[in-house]
């Protein structure tokens, strides 16, 4: 393979830090590899502004079980976060392993969400994983998926969505349409989807004006978020702020 189909080659990147890594996010990473016959890059991201305010006199540690208090150690917090990067590689060998996925891992120092952003073309599918409470949900719960798809003329977002409602195959889900009003291109294709689907399907449209509307409310209520990379920036930039789910970002 010369140098210019490698790079032309579809990659999909999972990156995640100390308070965003779940096996479930891995589980869709690793699905979407699948899916596209490509390669998976795990980036660990060692939280460099949780270590700042790690290193801070006045910073104190509170106990869950105990509220009590104790200073916090910086050299204790990354020896925690790299434990989490080591559970992070053993989940992407494992579940990569399983479907036969070739994959990579990285360790870095930085800010998730700026590392994430500034990964180069060749990455197709790029996941931000988010807080931990807000990871994706089991499919054991029976309140609806809400899914949120902020749609252009990605050729790619289709089979992200398709990827998705995998994962939620057999629940009730509830799609979040967010398209301009010239005529999207992509929800003739989410009919097809609907009709193809065991789960019950619901679709409602909202335009950029009204999700930026209602984001304060709605922020916390989607399991999952698919986005093009190439939104305005100071669009992206408030989405991703207010989102508390994986979003994956599409090329």
């Amino acid at each position: 393979m010369t140098a210019k189909q490698k790079k032309k080659r579809q990659t999909v990147l999972l990156a995640a830090d100390v308070g965003s890594y779940s096996i479930n996010t891995v589980s869709l990473a690793v699905q979407m590899a699948a899916a596209i016959n490509s390669e998976l890059q795990g980036l660990f991201i060692e939280d460099e502004d949780l270590l700042q305010v790690t290193g801070l006199p006045i910073t104190r540690e509170i106990s869950l079980t105990t509220a009590r208090e104790r200073p916090t150690d910086v050299d204790q917090m990354q020896r925690a976060m790299r434990s989490v990067a080591r559970q992070f590689e053993q989940a992407l060998q494992r579940e990569a392993g399983a479907l036969q996925i070739a994959w990579s891992f990285d360790y870095v120092r930085g800010r998730a969400r700026d590392i994430g952003l500034e990964q180069g073309a060749d990455v197709t599918y790029m996941i931000l994983g988010q807080p931990v409470s807000h990871r994706l949900r089991s499919r054991t719960e029976r309140a609806p998926c809400k899914i949120l798809l902020i749609a252009n003329e990605s050729r790619h977002q289709k089979q992200a969505l398709q990827v998705v409602l995998d994962q939620f195959s057999h629940e009730k889900i509830e799609l979040t349409l967010v398209e301009d009003g010239s005529g999207g291109k992509i929800a003739p294709e989410i009919e097809k989807l609907e009709r193809n689907k065991s789960a019950e399907l619901s679709l409602k449209a909202l335009t950029r004006e009204q999700l930026l509307e209602q984001l304060g409310q709605l922020g916390s209520a989607f399991c999952c978020a698919i986005i093009s990379r190439h939104e305005k920036p100071e669009l992206m930039s408030r989405i991703l702020k207010t989102l508390s789910c994986p979003v994956i970002l599409v090329a």
